[in-house]
């Protein structure tokens, strides 16, 4: 029988034999922890199983770079469904990786703030201000009602007060996507629209057309989650449930923005006409707030250039100068493109540039960005990233290519978000190139 070659792979026969519980208990494994470094809990259990990075991808179906870079610390290394993989081929007690972590995180001071005045969670008084902690979806759901229920008046009928707690808890859960995919937040959401839906069905005068627009704002949210795990039938039906929510309750920014997000799924399905048609009823409303015909505009220049119009161009400039004299609210509630600013017309307009197949331009664009990509959430940035890597490729330069690809993957990986291997699948023309077929083969296991 012959020996097997130095670097050769060797993959074990059955399962891995149990660790001592001593590792777990270890100080090393403990400062992991306490750093929240999963990759670092992995590397842990990997070496005390004697296997190379390798041989560990072999046993999990990952490539060797894939588990380099969780390792490392790289984003794929908080996708949930990596980390149960490895879970359970190590044999790793799963909260030490947080895997049994499903509460939607905010800061400290926003749950504080959320529940003054609810006694059931004056516990919070004595957590660190500026901790982000994790709320159970039936502890959010308690909190809220409390809140709520404790500024009805002495007849039971509620305030302008009670619409402002959930207005805060909107923006609180918008707040919460930018570090976390859609798990822990779908079903946090869709029972914040439930209970939201069944206090208006009983409200009177303009609480009651409050409580239709404020629930129009999480009916839209959940169609964009859903959307985000790529099921568009649910994005579409939740959206337009969104937009009749928002006529009724006559809120012209919510219509506004619910044309711009029907337009965004057009995109997805690729119908530009509509993407143009649908951006351009928004801007026909009357009234909106500077931010949201920003955000109209912007769309319709996405639309203009996936048409290939040059005339796009001209739509993010008015875009970005509706963003830049904008002024802010100054308000915990959520209100429709709060955090909504000139780096996500920019990055947008660098998008444009790769529909319109100027990728030099476009590279160049992007790169002059980079330093402030840490202003937008992850599954943006992700999006970006392999748009980025598309323009390379275009340009002649695979292995950048790769690098710029490879990134977006562990985005897509970390937040689940099918918008981003919707964008890396674009790189299937160079697939005859190894390092790009490595990397499709990986955005395949996330379909």
């Amino acid at each position: 029988m012959s020996t097997p070659a130095k670097n050769a792979v060797v993959v074990p026969d059955g399962p891995l034999p149990m660790l001592p519980p001593a590792i777990w208990e270890s100080k090393e494994v403990r400062d992991a922890v306490a750093a929240e470094s999963p990759g670092a809990v992995v590397a842990i259990a990997r070496k005390a199983h004697g296997l190379r990075q390798d041989e560990l991808g072999t046993l999990a179906g990952f490539s060797q770079s894939a588990i380099s870079r969780l390792e490392a610390g790289s984003n794929i290394a908080y996708d949930m469904r990596v980390l149960r993989t490895l879970q359970r081929l190590l044999g790793i007690p799963a909260h030490l990786l947080g895997l049994t972590d499903r509460t939607v995180p905010m800061r400290s001071g926003e749950a504080r703030r959320l529940a003054a005045g609810v006694p059931e969670f004056a516990g919070l008084d004595g957590v660190a201000k500026d901790l982000v902690v994790g709320m159970e979806g039936k502890a959010l759901m308690a909190l809220c009602a409390s809140a709520v229920f404790g500024t009805t008046d002495a007849n039971g009928v509620m305030s302008n007060d009670a619409v402002s707690q959930l207005l805060v808890l909107r923006r609180i859960i918008n707040d919460a996507h930018n570090w976390r995919g859609t798990g822990a937040l779908m079903p946090a959401v869709r029972n914040m629209y439930d209970f939201i839906d069944v206090l208006r069905r009983n409200a009177r005068g303009d609480v009651r057309r409050r409580l239709l627009g404020t629930g129009a704002m999480y009916a839209e949210f959940y169609g964009w989650l859903h959307e985000e795990i790529g099921d568009l039938r649910n994005a579409g039906l939740w959206t337009s449930r969104a937009l009749e929510q928002g006529q009724a309750a006559d809120d012209r920014d919510v219509v506004a923005y619910c044309y711009v997000r029907m337009s965004q799924l057009a995109e997805v399905d690729g119908d530009d006409d509509r993407v143009i048609g649908l951006a351009r009823a928004a801007q026909r409303e009357i009234g909106l707030s500077p931010m949201v015909r920003a955000m109209a505009a912007r769309q319709e220049a996405r639309g203009l250039a996936r048409a290939g119009q040059d005339a796009c161009m001209q739509r993010f400039d008015l875009a970005h100068s509706l963003v830049l004299a904008a002024e802010r609210p100054q308000s915990d509630e959520y209100s429709i493109g709060y955090c909504f600013t000139d780096l996500h017309v920019q990055m947008q307009r660098a998008a444009s540039m790769v529909d319109l197949a100027d990728h030099r331009r476009a590279i160049t664009a992007y790169t002059a960005l980079l330093p402030r990509w840490g202003g937008i959430c992850q599954w943006e940035q992700g999006v970006h990233t392999a748009r980025l890597a598309y323009a390379h490729a275009a340009n002649g330069e695979v292995e950048q290519a790769v690098d710029y690809g490879f990134a977006a993957l562990d985005l897509a990986r970390a937040t689940g978000s099918q918008l981003i291997v919707n964008e890396l699948e674009k790189l299937d023309p160079w697939n005859e190139t190894p390092a790009i077929a490595e990397l499709a083969a990986e955005v395949t296991q996330l379909r």
